[in-house]
């Protein structure tokens, strides 16, 4: 019985996802309320407030949800080996995972990122890649390559720089496939490196 309660609260909280962010993608976050919502979503308040404390709780849970899936995606990737590809600047390995598991989601990313959400989504996902690139920074031998340079600068350019060609990209009507988009990542660094 609990699997059937679950799979129903699951369905349920899918769906008022989906909505919110199909009414984020037409307005702006704070033109959106909770009868617009339920409404839309087939649901009564009550339903709503079995799982979200209000519109903001629901808009961080989708945010979370989103990041958290990707730092699943990310985990299951070898780091080691996709960041000594990165070092050589072959196909990086990483970037790529990180543009496939963006293009799985593009919508939910598209909408995140817009002018519609007001959240700072950008800011919380250029924290994520701030976050994973100090981890894999100090998990490999990338801070012998030059110890004059501040970790905290350099993974603000790092992060600046994939969140700035995501953004672009997702921006686009006709996108790269993620492996295109690494390629082009890969020579825009090997561009970086030689001026």
């Amino acid at each position: 019985m609990g699997n059937v309660f679950d799979e129903m609260n699951s369905r349920t909280k899918k769906k008022i996802q989906d909505v919110f962010l199909k009414l984020l993608k037409e307005k702006e976050f704070v033109k959106i309320s909770i009868k617009d919502i339920t409404v839309n979503a087939s649901i009564n308040r009550g339903t709503f407030y079995l799982h979200y404390l209000d519109k903001y709780d629901l808009l961080e849970k989708v945010e979370i949800e989103l990041l958290d899936g990707l730092r699943v995606h990310i985990a299951n990737i070898n780091k080691k080996d996709s960041l000594e590809k990165e070092q050589l600047l072959e196909v990086a390995g990483f970037s790529m995972e990180v543009f496939r598991y963006i293009e799985m989601y593009k919508e939910q990313f598209i909408v995140l990122l817009s002018k519609n959400n007001t959240s700072g989504f950008h800011l919380r996902l250029k924290s994520f890649f701030i976050e994973q690139f100090e981890d894999n920074y100090y998990a490999t031998d990338l801070s012998s390559i030059d110890s004059s340079i501040p970790t905290d600068y350099l993974s603000a350019f790092a992060s600046s720089s994939i969140l700035g060609l995501v953004e672009h990209w997702l921006s686009q009507n006709e996108r790269e496939t993620p492996e295109e988009l690494a390629h082009l990542y890969r020579k825009i660094l090997k561009f970086i490196k030689m001026i």
